[in-house]
């Protein structure tokens, strides 16, 4: 296919023919309107074939149309003073609202806005950042201190994870490992 910047008249010959599409269009709809025939002597219409007026009732298709949206109309009315009435009956018969409903919803406590996004995000990050890579104690009576995570995952790794306690039910040793862990038998005591 030729590209239109190439053929300048490809655009004009295209405008063209919509144009003359259209055209013909509005002339067939026109000619269908009033009953009229172009295409002259050899019309396709017979003068003697006439359109019987008693299949079509006209004055009663109007005035049922009339009738259903006057219908519609009265109906969209009495509902209207159906649901006026209840909302009043409603009203009457209901608490009457409680004080803080009647002043609107309290305010929060101050500050109410963000002050600064981004700048609580990265001291958030940050704070997250020292609790999963730093070293700190979680409680200095028992010992226990919380490792980088990284440092974790390598102990794991090298030592494997440690047997439970076994219980009643157990079936196997518990210093041999669990089958969940996949370290039977490997698991190496902990260095001191």
């Amino acid at each position: 296919m030729a590209n239109p910047e190439s053929h300048p008249t490809s655009s004009l010959s295209r405008l063209l023919s919509e144009g003359f599409w259209f055209s013909a269009g509005l002339m067939a709809v026109s000619d269908w309107v009033t009953g009229r025939s172009r295409t002259g002597s050899s019309s396709p219409n017979n003068d003697q074939v006439r359109f019987e007026h008693s299949d079509i009732n006209i004055r009663g298709v109007i005035l049922t149309g009339l009738g259903v949206f006057l219908f519609f109309h009265l109906c969209t009315g009495v509902v209207y003073f159906v649901f006026e009435h209840f909302k009043h009956v409603h009203a009457e018969q209901s608490m009457p609202p409680l004080p803080i409903a009647a002043h609107g919803a309290p305010e929060p406590a101050e500050p109410r806005l963000q002050q600064s996004p981004r700048r609580d995000l990265r001291e958030f990050e940050a704070t997250e950042s020292a609790e999963l890579n730093g070293y700190q104690w979680v409680d200095r009576q028992k010992g226990t201190v919380a490792i980088p995570i990284d440092r974790a995952m390598d102990l794991i790794l090298h030592r494997g994870i440690p047997p439970e306690k076994g219980t009643a039910n157990q079936y196997y040793s518990p210093h041999v490992g669990t089958r969940m862990t996949g370290f039977e038998g490997k698991v190496e005591p902990e260095p001191r």
